[in-house]
């Protein structure tokens, strides 16, 4: 079987690597939100329209 090589940085990490926290602000909140909700609107009237094109090709 062929072996992964893997480099030291793997095992050791990255030297002077400042580890960070992802800042988000309440206008990029508002924004992923909206989003959310377009989509769940979209997957709604998907959902629909499978429905309604199943049953008009069942008759």
């Amino acid at each position: 079987m062929a072996g992964l090589v893997l480099r030291n940085a793997c095992f050791e990490g990255i030297k002077d690597a400042k580890k960070r926290e992802l800042k988000t602000s309440e206008g990029y909140k508002k924004r992923v939100e909206e989003a959310d909700q377009m989509i769940e609107r979209s997957r709604n009237r998907y959902a629909t329209a499978y429905k309604n094109a199943g049953s008009y090709l069942g008759n």
